[in-house]
This record gives C-alpha cells, sequence and structure tokens, in this order.
C-alpha cells in the first residue's frame, strides 16, 4: 500500500517536514520508502493534502477507569489523595466483574483511538475479578485494532490472597504472550506503599524467569515518598520498568532513576486533579532520565496531556520559558523511547523499518511549518486538530472518523448497562 498526497511530519532524525509525501506501508505492517512528491501508482491512497504523523503513544492509563465516568461519589469529596484511592478506585475496582473489565477496556481504547492514540499501555486491577481479566482487556485491544500492553496490579490492600492472586495473573499472563505481539504484557504492582516486603520479594521471584518489566506508581503523593530506593534495593527498577508519577522525590533519587535507566512517566492532569504536585521535569531531564508521557485514566486525549505538561512547568518555575521542550521530549521522544526499550518495537517515527501506526489529521497549517518550529504548530494547531484516520501495524483503525471494524453505538450501549449496573454495586 502505497500513502500519497499527505503533508508528512515525520520525527525521524531530522524532524523531517514533507510538504507533500507519500510513504509506502509492507504487507508486514512495516514502512517502507519514504519520499518526497505524489506517487505515480494508480492504486496509491490519496490522502487529499491532509497531515500525516506517527500515531501518538500513552505510556500509563487505567482503562477500567472509563467505566466512572460521570459516576456520582456520595458524601464529602475525600480530602486528600489517600481518601480517594480508598473512597473512589479501590471500592470501584472491587467492583469490577468481567464483562465491566471487557467493555470499560473496549469503550476506553476506542476513544484512545478518536484521539490518535495508536499505543496504550494499560495497569489493571479487579480484585473480584483477577482470574483472566487480563485476557479480556487483550481481546478488547485486538478487537479496536490498537497496539499496547497491559498488568495486574499487584497489592496488599486485599490481603495475602489477593496478593497472590495478582501475581498468578501476571504470571499466567506473560507466560503466554509472544515476544513481538501487538498487545504485549508487564508486571503490574500497585505503589510501594500498599506491598509488604515479602510481596515485593515474591513478586521479584516470580518474576526472574519471566523477565518482564515492572509497571508501578512511585511517589505519586507524599505517602508513598521514600520508594525510590526501596524499590531499587529490591529489585523492581530498572531499564524494563515503568514508574509512573516520580512527584515527591529527592535530587539523589532521581540520580538512582537515571543510574538504573528507569522509564518514568509523567501525568500531568492526574496530578492536578489529585492535587498531588507537580513533577520537576527538567530536573529529571538533566539527570538524564527517560521520561515518557501518559493520562493516569484521566482522559484519552494525550495532546491535552502534552498542553498540560507544558503549562504546569511554567507555573511551578514561574518562568515562562520552562516547560516546552520537556513536554514535547516526553510525548514524541520519551514515549517511543520507552516502548522501543521495554518490547523492542519501534514506533512514533515514520522512517523505513519502523512499524507503519499513522495518525491523519485535518490540518492545514496557516503559517510555515518546518522542523525549526514544529513544536509550535503542534501545541497550538496540530494538537486541535480532527481526527480523520487512525493506522496501527499498517492496518486502518479509523477510516473518515469512524472505527472500521466495530459498530460504536452498540458497544457504547452495552457500556452504558455494566456502568449502571456497576455503579448500583459501588
Amino acid at each position: 500500500m502505497i500513502l500519497t498526497n499527505a503533508r508528512i511530519l515525520t520525527f525521524d532524525e531530522t524532524n523531517r517536514v514533507l510538504d507533500s509525501g507519500s510513504v509506502e506501508v509492507l504487507a508486514d505492517g512495516a514502512i517502507g520508502c519514504v519520499r518526497g512528491g505524489r506517487a505515480l501508482d494508480a492504486h496509491a491512497v490519496d490522502l487529499q493534502g491532509r497531515l500525516l504523523m506517527p500515531a501518538l503513544i500513552n505510556c500509563h492509563t487505567h482503562l477500567y477507569s472509563t467505566l466512572a465516568r460521570g459516576m456520582h461519589l456520595p458524601g464529602p469529596p475525600p480530602p486528600d489523595f489517600p481518601a480517594i484511592l480508598k473512597k473512589l478506585w479501590w471500592r470501584l475496582d472491587r467492583a469490577l466483574n468481567q464483562e465491566d473489565v471487557y467493555y470499560s477496556a473496549l469503550t476506553g481504547l476506542i476513544d484512545s483511538a478518536h484521539c490518535g492514540v495508536g499505543t496504550v499501555i494499560d495497569h489493571h486491577a479487579s480484585p473480584n475479578a483477577c482470574a483472566g481479566s487480563l485476557d479480556s482487556i487483550e481481546r478488547a485491544f485486538h478487537q479496536v485494532g490498537l497496539r499496547g500492553a497491559t498488568c495486574y496490579e499487584t497489592s496488599d490492600r486485599s490481603g495475602r490472597r489477593g496478593a497472590h492472586a495478582g501475581i498468578r495473573e501476571n504470571v499466567r499472563f506473560l507466560e503466554r504472550v509472544r515476544p513481538g505481539a501487538l498487545v504485549g504484557g508487564m508486571f503490574g504492582l500497585h505503589a510501594a506503599f500498599t506491598l509488604s516486603d515479602a510481596t515485593l520479594a515474591a513478586c521479584v521471584e516470580a518474576n526472574q524467569s519471566l523477565g518482564a518489566g515492572f509497571h508501578i506508581h512511585v511517589a505519586e503523593d507524599r505517602c508513598d515518598s521514600s520508594a525510590v530506593r526501596r524499590l531499587c534495593d529490591a529489585g523492581v527498577l530498572n531499564e524494563k520498568a515503568l514508574a509512573a508519577h516520580c512527584i515527591h522525590i529527592t535530587a539523589a533519587e532521581r540520580a538512582a532513576l537515571a543510574r538504573h535507566r528507569v522509564n518514568v512517566v509523567h501525568n500531568p492532569q492526574s496530578n492536578c486533579n489529585n492535587a498531588v504536585g507537580i513533577a520537576n521535569l527538567p530536573a529529571l531531564f538533566r539527570c538524564g532520565v527517560c521520561v515518557g508521557l501518559g493520562s493516569d485514566g484521566y482522559s484519552p486525549r494525550m495532546w491535552d496531556e502534552f498542553k498540560v505538561a507544558t503549562q504546569l512547568q511554567k507555573v511551578r518555575t514561574r518562568d515562562p520559558r520552562q516547560g516546552g521542550a520537556e513536554a514535547y521530549a516526553a510525548l514524541f521522544s520519551g514515549n517511543r523511547e520507552i516502548v522501543k526499550q521495554i518490547w523492542g518495537t519501534a514506533i512514533g517515527r515514520i522512517a523505513p523499518g519502523a512499524r507503519a501506526d499513522f495518525v491523519l489529521l485535518d490540518y492545514q497549517p496557516p503559517t510555515p511549518i518546518d522542523s525549526s518550529n514544529l513544536s509550535g504548530h503542534l501545541l497550538f494547531g496540530v494538537s486541535n486538530a480532527p481526527v480523520h484516520s487512525l493506522m496501527v501495524n499498517g492496518r486502518w483503525v479509523l477510516r473518515d472518523g469512524r472505527c472500521v471494524n466495530l459498530d460504536e453505538r452498540e458497544i457504547a450501549e452495552k457500556a452504558a448497562a455494566c456502568a449502571k449496573a456497576l455503579w448500583e454495586r459501588f
């Protein structure tokens, strides 16, 4: 397949912008030739001058939170982060059944596709529907057609039996995931403050033969400060680990993250919503930490995360020069490098040999666009443009704003019925 007549943002090593270009998509879902000019092939797909760029990546989210949208929380609002966990999220995930798990993932992934996100890294919990839950999420990924990974959030908050069930679900899923599969796995942990030393040790031991990366919340709130040293000492944090948040950390802990080559994921909108603080992105970058961007279940719109990440650093430092470079690097370089580091998959570039994960946008720039001013166009223009189509691994997921293989209305109606029953149980 050849895609032609598109303005192409390559995000290759020189950040080329092709005002009118063509991309070859090979049968195995890889990118072949990328060149300027229109293709002469009569069978080429004419993109009608729209903007083509790599599909976005969400490096940390909770798909099960989709069915909480609009849910009423009885009583006074929780005053702090531990209360939010206890009153909302830990009650919600205990109420989930297998059907909820499936439809929350399905609708969350459809929403992600409509936002131009081609890769989603999920972190799941459903203590009363644990066994087989990751299979339900994987099935949703395949039905929508997105790339990604999932894991089960192991924790001691449901007791020893619940912790062991989480370990078993992670191991079971990881043992059957094929290398290079469209949907991969990680070993999920909640956070250091909900994991005993014995459970941490059991997780590390269970993962030894699997060699998977751990996916865990780190120092999101002050109640989880000092987590970095403990997790490093336990063997949890390394070059395959995803450490979400890393807000309440010291300079020494930042240095430790860099030394262990840990992948940190910034989740700015969720951090604002939970009032837990603002991660010091410039300091993480100065230390050489690989920093990516996620949503933590707040929204599927990674463009909004990009904007808020930029603005928060300006507010934090009271310096208008701060934030832009780090937010840009996190979304477009960090997320790409995280996927490459953990799974060996080359995405996030329109270059020969990378996977054909593209988003096609209705964006006609009113001013010149090239590699020197690309970040400004992304922040103030491209991020507001409607998503026309999405391709993942060489296959269309969205065409003309609609899912290719799914009846979205039927799925939304079934999800709403699940949500209603879930809210009643909650």
